[in-house]
């Protein structure tokens, strides 16, 4: 068995649906696929990086583990390399726009993809609205809280939206609107008190300003709601 999961790949090995060809994209030590595998909640497993230390850390561990049969290591630039049964993708660790364009670069290998996993440390604005654009929609989200960074675990599968997501929830998640537990309130306040010491920074452009100033109401305005709904 590998290391204990962190809460951050624990909650994404959680939105893996049972039974999927998981491919896990910048897989560096491979333990959410090898975690998968050895638990049985998947049978199948690609783990993909695409820098040589990471390929060769992953290689050795999944030798290592129960799962030695089980999942196939490559080293490859995000999905060129995609085997043509995986049916979920985990791509995850990275920024958004990075995830964004490993998608887009090969549309093609995307067909037989049903479930997309990501948790982009930041664009998350870019994330939703581009993988939605592609065909999915976003199914769950989740938020985490570890090592002092707050993770957003978004789940997409395959379909169209019904309708375009609006600003807010493409800012903040459709899912963590309706269903966001108190560390998403945790998260809102923390997001309200970054954007209001960038406003009350000295000689800031208008343009900026406007743009802070937008979101700072648009903040406000959820913690607002969210107070008012409580107090139902």
């Amino acid at each position: 068995m590998p290391k204990r999961l962190s809460k951050r790949l624990l909650t994404i090995a959680s939105f893996v649906p049972k039974g999927a060809y998981l491919a896990d994209v910048g897989s560096d030590h491979a333990w959410l696929p090898i975690h998968l595998v050895e638990t049985g909640k998947i049978e199948w497993a690609q783990a993909i990086d695409n820098k040589v230390g990471p390929f060769m850390r992953m290689k050795e561990n999944v030798a290592k583990s129960g799962a030695a049969n089980h999942i196939l290591c490559s080293l490859s630039d995000g999905i060129t390399l995609l085997s043509q049964g995986v049916d979920t993708l985990a791509v995850c660790g990275m920024g958004g726009l990075l995830s964004c364009e490993i998608l887009e670069s090969h549309p093609e290998k995307l067909v037989n993809v049903s479930t997309i996993i990501m948790d982009p440390h930041r664009d998350l604005i870019a994330v939703r609205k581009r993988v939605s654009e592609l065909g999915f929609h976003i199914e769950e989200e989740a938020m985490v809280y570890e090592d002092k960074v707050y993770y957003t675990i978004i789940k997409f599968v395959r379909g169209f939206p019904e309708r375009p997501y609006t600003n807010n929830e493409l800012a903040f998640g459709p899912y963590l609107l309706k269903h966001g537990e108190a560390i998403f309130d945790e998260w809102l306040s923390v997001q309200k008190n970054k954007v209001s010491k960038l406003l009350n920074a000295p000689n800031l452009p208008k343009e900026r300003r406007d743009a802070y100033l937008a979101a700072y109401r648009a903040i406000a305005g959820q913690i607002q709601l969210r107070l008012e709904n409580k107090d139902k």
